[in-house]
């Protein structure tokens, strides 16, 4: 997909997943591991029935985009696990992966974060601070952390980096696991599992970029955690997002265009307009490989 107008179209799919993926009801949820609901919102406490309608659900995804390298995107549903996509880029995750770092350490913890602990847990996730991520990072064990993720969140196209938290390479449709990881919180409290929601919905302005910018989000709480750095003379960009019973995770790879990681950031925005700017019912696709 190097250097061409990439066009993805996926096919229908079958049965019972066709049926789960319908639109649901005002009321939103997500399964939980041990099968309870579980809601995006930050006190995870029952749907009322003046919940907002949920995003409709895209139809025949198809996107096209003018990518100047590599790219990759994946759509899962929260509800049903069902993903679609398209691409094999697996890019380095950069600062993606805090939002990871933030759910393995609040489990290490069970909740009982100290106020300097929770200062460094938002400074990480909503300014992206680096030096905070590596606290954290090390006080997990190091690579133990990542290689954890990999087995909790069921990660298959993911590798560790040696001692290098940034460089783990990961898939767009590992990512939107990593997603659902989040959503889970595997042993982490609802509470401190809706406060993170909370804090990837607040990120600072810059760091917002791509998905929620789309059109066709417009007014969704969308949490987020972007990872981008130049490597010499390519960007690594990648854009994560959650909201209703969505998450999406665009990945792109590309040489600097001058404009920083803004293409990268186009395309991601392209990517969520281009799947959810239809009013549609369906979500006839077939599915990735899980």
């Amino acid at each position: 997909m190097r250097g061409s107008v990439v066009a993805v179209s996926v096919g229908v799919i079958v049965g019972s997943l066709v049926a789960a993926l319908c639109l649901r009801p005002a009321t939103v949820t997500a399964s939980g591991e041990t099968g309870s609901p579980v809601r995006l919102s930050s006190n995870a406490s029952p749907a009322s029935s003046t919940a907002r309608p949920a995003t409709p659900v895209p139809k025949d995804p198809e996107v096209t985009v003018d990518v100047r390298g590599e790219w990759s995107w994946a759509l899962r549903n929260l509800e049903t696990s069902a993903v679609v996509g398209a691409g094999t880029l697996r890019n380095t995750t950069e600062s993606m992966i805090k939002s990871w770092l933030a759910v393995d350490y609040l489990a290490s913890r069970q909740s009982r974060l100290s106020a300097d602990d929770e200062a460094r847990l938002a400074r990480m996730i909503r300014a992206s601070d680096d030096h905070a991520a590596q606290t954290l990072y090390l006080r997990l064990g190091g690579d133990t952390s990542i290689t954890r993720m990999i087995r909790t969140c069921g990660l298959r196209d993911t590798r560790v980096h040696p001692g290098w938290w940034s460089k783990t390479t990961m898939s767009a449709i590992d990512a939107t696991l990593l997603g659902q990881c989040v959503v889970r919180g595997p042993g982490v409290s609802p509470q401190w599992r809706g406060k993170l929601l909370d804090l990837m919905r607040s990120v600072e302005p810059g760091d917002a970029f791509g998905i929620p910018e789309a059109p066709a989000l417009a007014g969704e709480r969308v949490a987020v955690k972007n990872g981008w750095t130049r490597h010499g003379t390519w960007w690594a960009v990648n854009c994560l997002a959650i909201w209703d019973r969505w998450v999406l995770a665009v990945l792109v790879h590309y040489p600097d265009q001058g404009d920083e990681h803004r293409h990268g950031a186009a395309v991601c925005e392209s990517v969520a307009q281009q799947l959810f700017g239809r009013i549609d019912v369906g979500f006839a696709a077939q599915p990735a490989t899980r």
